[in-house]
């Protein structure tokens, strides 16, 4: 039976991701789907986020948006770390330990992992150590997962993010989450967003793709 492979392109700190994790996590469940990961970048590098009030009340009130249409829980001490002064988010120490966790097939256990740490614990993701943390946590191989996460920064790191962000221009989609497959050598976007929410009608639309690729 032929596998159909399926493009993520998402960001660790994407509420809308966060949102969309537990579709991501049956599609990577489903028996004939592979799941690629390609993480965007969305606040890494110059587009690191120095939080100020304007942009702390745009995130309260998008997770709010996120929360009631897909049940994902946004924890009390995720919204105290939004209130920190000082506070910066940067998506690229997360997607660095997230390419590290490949490396022992675990890429998606630390992306789920970093996201419950955001969003429900409010730990700070962008600091290495607590990344190490979490890795150790899921069972990773310390050792290993630092020589890993240190081979993955640098031009590593940015050619991930460029590649990721081509997939998006390539298909003419923007932002994040993102699913993409590929047919006929032309990118289709999946329409991950109209079951947000709906567990049980996304795994009947991946067994439809997948019926229809056989």
């Amino acid at each position: 039976m032929n596998k159909i492979t399926l493009h993520y392109i998402y960001d660790p700190l994407c509420g809308w991701c966060y949102g969309a994790s537990p579709l991501i996590e049956i599609a990577n469940s489903h028996p004939d789907i592979v799941l690629e990961l390609h993480g965007g970048g969305m606040l890494a590098g110059a587009s690191r986020l120095h939080m100020d009030n304007q942009f702390r009340e745009h995130i309260k009130q998008s997770d709010k948006r996120i929360a009631a249409m897909t049940g994902q829980i946004f924890g009390n001490d995720y919204l105290k770390m939004l209130d920190e002064p000082n506070l910066v988010l940067d998506s690229a120490p997360p997607l660095q330990a997230i390419l590290a966790s490949e490396k022992q097939q675990k890429a998606l256990a630390m992306l789920k992992a970093v996201q419950h740490a955001h969003y429900v614990s409010g730990r700070h993701i962008s600091n290495p150590n607590v990344l190490l943390a979490i890795a150790q946590e899921i069972g990773l191989d310390s050792e290993q997962y630092q020589f890993d996460y240190a081979e993955q920064g640098g031009n590593n790191l940015e050619h991930h993010i460029h590649y990721s962000r081509q997939l998006l221009t390539q298909s003419e989609s923007s932002g994040f989450p993102t699913l993409l497959i590929k047919q006929q050598h032309k990118w289709l976007r999946v329409p991950l967003q109209n079951y947000l929410g709906d567990p049980q009608k996304w795994q009947q639309f991946l067994d439809s793709l997948v019926a229809a690729n056989q």
